[in-house]
């Protein structure tokens, strides 16, 4: 099997993600790649992020009333999303992902394959504007 090509536009584009440290969307991504590389389309952006996700290299994050995300640390970890701005940050805590998935087994017929968990809050910064507003 032929290997994937290491281009150019690829080493642009993992260099930008890499350099991202907010869950960046692929807009997001795409945005700040076209500030170093303005050729680029949109296109092969979301193409080699959804590439290195299929891969393994970077993780895509499907979160509740957000785009798809991408992250950088491809371990099993958790995500908490603001619900004001819409900013994803990681969460360290342990989730016992098997007491959850066994309670819900046979529920409605459904065999149970995995879960997802996402934690949703305000951040710092929307917190510190709702105060000033008040």
């Amino acid at each position: 099997m032929k290997g994937k090509r290491n281009t150019l536009q690829k080493r642009i584009v993992t260099d930008v993600f890499c350099s991202m440290h907010n869950h960046p969307s692929a807009g997001m991504v795409f945005e700040a790649v076209q500030e170093r590389f303005p050729g680029i389309s949109r296109a092969t952006v979301y193409r080699l992020l959804a590439e290195a996700a299929e891969e393994g290299r970077i993780q895509r994050l499907k979160l509740v009333d957000a785009n798809d995300r991408y992250d950088i640390t491809t371990g099993k970890h958790y995500h908490v999303t603001c619900r004001c701005c819409g900013a994803v940050a990681d969460v360290k805590t342990e989730v016992d992902d098997g007491r959850l998935t066994d309670g819900a087994e046979g529920y409605e017929g459904f065999l149970i394959e995995g879960c997802h968990v996402e934690f949703v809050g305000i951040c710092e910064g929307c917190r510190q504007k709702q105060e000033n507003l008040n």
